[in-house]
């Protein structure tokens, strides 16, 4: 066998729940509960609709529950489901190698489902995923706008089959037989973004991870050198030159990545427009502005391949998510960016016209010295009619939702109690708020899985 798949097998099998730190237990405490907020918020929504009424159609019955509905279906196909509206509304976290929580909770709930195992097992599961798809990130020179696929997919299938490999116990050669399977599957094409197809680039990662380990579970065979042979999954996704085996696994079991890399979002949208949403609002708030008091915005820093630039004029609202055109005139407009910024009434207002004419955005170009293919800061300055000319930075990697400033309890339960009203009723909703907020105590998964489903 391949020595990287060796090791990151080892880790998988091999790692103490106690040698987890115990900050990434509840770091990922906080992304599994607010992933579940996201997925009942992401079940009322027609896109949402859709991939559960195909679930319904073609998955077999089973023990694993797809969350806002009243299905209980086979493992690989509530994946599918779940990982698809945990990603329906880019409401979810984001962090390390995309989105973490939309492909490697879903997963990890199903196999946990499965084999009955405790809340704690699933959160371990998580963390031992995260850190297997998060080292792989790091040992790479991966720039998903130049190769085309989704990070989320390239990575996270892998750190799904991770989580699932753990949960259903699988030996060391199994669990390389799985992740050797899982390296044929990664998928996610970024003109997609935009789409209802992103959310299913989650779905399909955690799904094929899920499916992997069942598959090498029941003596399916893979490469032992699938993730790093010559003609593997690192050279076909990444490509020669940008990455380093020995790097993606030396410090893995070491250097704990989950504890510092998962920000919680704040706006239902592509995180690239985070960092210029909390320095417009928080102007407009300090200043105490409204649209009609500015003359121009103006966003800069951003390269040319960034995701938010693929609608500078969305044709429909869902495509806003990817527009800082229209994230900034929403906000402008209305003070604020939440789930009905988003509504096809709200783009077709004549006030958010407006508003878009006044956003400017300034493209970096390669030759600036300060030209990153993953801006940390978008600066925003607004000129306002009667002269002023203001100006704010917001560092997204400490910006609100960070785990340098992370969410406070109370606002994580207020966005879960918003997203979980939009499927459940308000009884419900305060009954999975508990019990998913105390995942790491729960001795099992039924009650809780049982909170986020039709009765």
């Amino acid at each position: 066998m391949g020595k990287i798949e060796e090791t990151i097998a080892e880790f998988i099998v091999g790692t103490n729940p106690e040698a987890i730190p115990e900050d990434c237990y509840r770091v990922v405490r906080d992304g599994c509960f607010d992933c579940v907020g996201v997925m009942l918020a992401g079940a009322a929504e027609p896109h949402g609709r859709v991939i559960t009424d195909l679930v319904r159609r073609e998955g077999a019955p089973g023990p694993c529950t797809v969350v806002g509905t009243d299905i209980r279906t086979a493992p690989a196909m509530a994946a599918l489901a779940n990982g698809t509206l945990a990603h329906a509304l880019d409401y979810d976290d984001m962090g390390g190698f995309g989105h973490p929580s939309a492909v490697l909770f879903p997963a990890a709930l199903a196999v946990a489902e499965l084999t009955g195992a405790s809340g704690r097992d699933l959160v371990a599961a998580y963390v031992v995923g995260f850190e297997v798809a998060c080292h792989l990130s790091r040992g790479a020179n991966y720039v998903q706008g130049e190769r085309g696929f989704h990070s989320t997919a390239v990575f996270g299938t892998l750190g799904a089959t991770a989580a699932a490999c753990r949960l259903l116990g699988l030996d060391r050669r199994r669990t390389v037989m799985a992740l050797g399977i899982a390296a044929s599957t990664p998928s996610g094409v970024l003109q997609n973004f935009g789409t209802h197809t992103k959310p299913l680039h989650a779905g399909l990662a955690a799904r094929n991870g899920v499916m992997a380990a069942l598959l090498a579970r029941d003596g399916f065979l893979s490469s032992p050198d699938a993730l790093a042979g010559p003609i593997g999954w690192a050279a076909a996704y990444l490509g020669e030159g940008r990455y380093d085996v020995e790097k993606m696994v030396r410090d893995l079991g070491k250097v704990w990545l989950s504890r510092e890399r998962i920000v919680i979002k704040k706006y239902p949208c592509c995180g690239s427009n985070h960092s210029a949403l909390d320095s417009l609002l928080g102007l407009m708030k300090d200043y105490g502005f409204k649209a009609e008091d500015v003359e121009e915005v103006e966003v800069y820093g951003l390269p040319g391949i960034a995701h938010v630039l693929l609608y500078p004029e969305p044709e429909y609202a869902f495509q806003g998510k990817f527009s800082i055109n229209y994230c900034l005139a929403s906000a402008l407009v209305d003070g604020q960016v939440d789930i009905g910024s988003f509504n096809e009434e709200k783009l077709a207002r004549p006030e958010l016209k407006e508003a878009l004419g006044k956003v400017e955005v300034k493209i970096l170009p390669r030759w600036d010295p300060a030209y990153s293919h993953h801006p940390a800061e978008t600066p925003v300055v607004v000129r306002l009619r009667d002269g002023r000319v203001l100006r704010r930075s917001t560092n997204r990697h400490t910006m609100r939702g960070s785990v340098t400033d992370p969410l406070t309890a109370e606002e994580l339960w207020a966005k879960f109690r918003a997203n979980g009203a939009r499927s459940l009723p308000e009884t419900q909703v305060e009954k999975a708020l508990r019990l998913w907020w105390s995942l790491p105590e729960l001795s099992d998964l039924k009650a809780a899985a049982a909170s986020v489903a039709w009765v």
